[in-house]
């Protein structure tokens, strides 16, 4: 992270720092430190023979230097630019680098502030001090930078406070600076930030708004291609969203895709109701990450979608065994306990309680069991144990449910909540006493039935029987 900090610090263009004269020098010498470093300071003593009273030109060399870590290179131009008969704001700016580069914030601080002191006019010291703060004192780089404002083009002057808001993450105040300036004056990496302060404020209209008017401007690049998947997928617009994954997967300049590209292409492709191809994009993103915990759930989902309960099992339990403890809550556990009870009344392959799903409705049972320890105040986990033992005994002939929806009525008591689960407990227990043939007792909760509903045909019916 530092070192493409000190990049950026070191990428003000020469031809800013020394004007036009010796653009091309520098680029030479670029080059060289970089590929013929034996020659680089040779050249660089040459080129500065040429100009020797020129600081701004030995700063430029300097910053060339200390971007490929040679700080005592740097430190050698830096001492040639400060005895020359005039100090510019280049080379004590040139001394702060040096000093950031050494982790010396201190002396960078004080460098930067006699730069900003010497040319109160000049951005680079600012531009400097603010990012020198950035992510220790937002506020105090951003105070710094609102007096350059009124010495300095204010929009590239704002454009970094929104940059600096946004790298430290505070969403909402870069989005509100960035929304006061015109969008053409922003560069591909400013009008990218600005798309993502509002996605990740989960505001994915605006988000989509500032792509769609970036995309005008760059449509082959691939961040706004990228960012149309993520915000029409969380709006639900599957069919232009299917389309931005076209263009970001083929019609991209040098894309590099990321497990995130998949995962929202897998979401467009369920919403769309193609389960077959979410679930290949889900795979690809265990391949890349297969610390994904949410690509795991996502593929249970999807083979959940399609009926094949057997995978989104497999799916979901490594996804349970793989998230902290503290985060297996009772609802996971519960809908873990559904996609075996699913599978253990699944009617495709059959009516018939085979030995497949009735070990399924065993698995279902001690899943919703734990549901009950984790909540033993809600009928829920009780509940589904019922419905469960229903499932294991079909006709009734054992009343294994019997126990369960006792506890559901104790549970719910009469405050009328959760009349449907009431319903469902006495008309169970109305007709396991119907075929116990105890009269009295089925009219205890046929009587119960009709007070909830005095017309309910089930009940009739049954009362008519007896």
């Amino acid at each position: 992270m530092k070192k493409i900090f000190i990049i950026c610090l070191m990428t003000c263009m020469c031809g800013t720092v020394c004007g036009n004269s010796y653009v091309k020098e520098l680029e030479s010498l670029r080059n060289s430190i970089e590929h013929d470093s034996v020659h680089a300071l040779h050249y660089a003593e040459s080129l500065l023979k040429k100009d020797k009273k020129n600081p701004d030109l030995a700063a430029a060399i300097g910053k060339l230097f200390l971007r490929v870590g040679r700080i005592s290179d740097a430190e050698h131009f830096y001492d040639k630019g400060y005895h020359m008969y005039r100090i510019s704001p280049s080379i004590i700016n040139l001394a702060g680098d040096i000093a950031y580069a050494k982790n010396d914030f201190k002396t960078a601080e004080y460098y930067y502030s006699r730069a900003m002191y010497f040319d109160k006019r000049d951005p680079e010291g600012y531009f400097k001090y603010a990012r020198l703060y950035s992510g220790k004192d937002v506020e105090k780089a951003v105070q710094k930078l609102k007096i350059l404002r009124w010495y300095y083009n204010p929009v590239r002057v704002d454009l970094k406070i929104a940059d600096i808001y946004h790298e430290n993450s505070k969403y909402a105040q870069a989005a509100e600076v960035y929304a006061t300036l015109p969008m053409d004056s922003m560069a591909k990496d400013e009008l990218t930030n600005y798309a993502l302060s509002y996605y990740f404020q989960q505001k994915f209209d605006s988000a989509l708004a500032v792509t769609e008017k970036a995309i005008e401007r760059f449509p082959r690049h691939p961040a706004f291609n990228r960012m149309l998947l993520y915000n029409n997928t969380e709006l639900k617009n599957y069919d232009t969203a299917l389309a931005a994954a076209d263009k970001l997967f083929h019609h991209s300049d040098h894309p590099t895709f990321q497990y995130l590209d998949y995962i929202y292409y897998g979401y467009a492709l369920n919403g769309k109701g193609n389960y077959d191809l979410a679930i290949q994009q889900f795979v690809k993103v265990l391949e890349l990450n297969e610390n994904r915990n949410d690509a795991l759930k996502a593929i249970s989902e999807a083979y959940e979608k399609i009926d094949d309960y057997s995978n989104a099992i497999t799916y979901y339990q490594q996804y349970l065994e793989k998230i902290d403890e503290a985060d297996r809550t009772a609802f996971k556990v519960y809908h873990l306990g559904k996609l075996y009870y699913a599978k253990g009344t699944d009617k495709k392959n059959g009516k018939e309680l085979n030995a497949e799903k009735e070990e399924a409705l065993h698995q279902a049972d001690i899943c919703f069991q734990k549901v009950e320890q984790m909540r033993p105040d809600s009928y829920l986990g009780t509940y589904w144990r019922a419905r469960t033992h229903v499932a294991l005994d079909p006709e009734t002939e054992k009343g294994l449910a019997k126990p369960y929806y006792l506890k559901v009525i104790n549970l719910l008591g009469s405050n009328g909540e959760s009349t449907a689960q009431l319903m469902e407990s006495y008309k169970y227990l109305a007709y396991y006493y119907y075929r116990k043939h105890d009269k009295d007792s089925c009219l205890i909760y046929v009587d119960k039935i009709m007070e909830i509903d005095p017309m309910d045909n089930y009940a009739q019916r049954l009362s008519s029987a007896l």
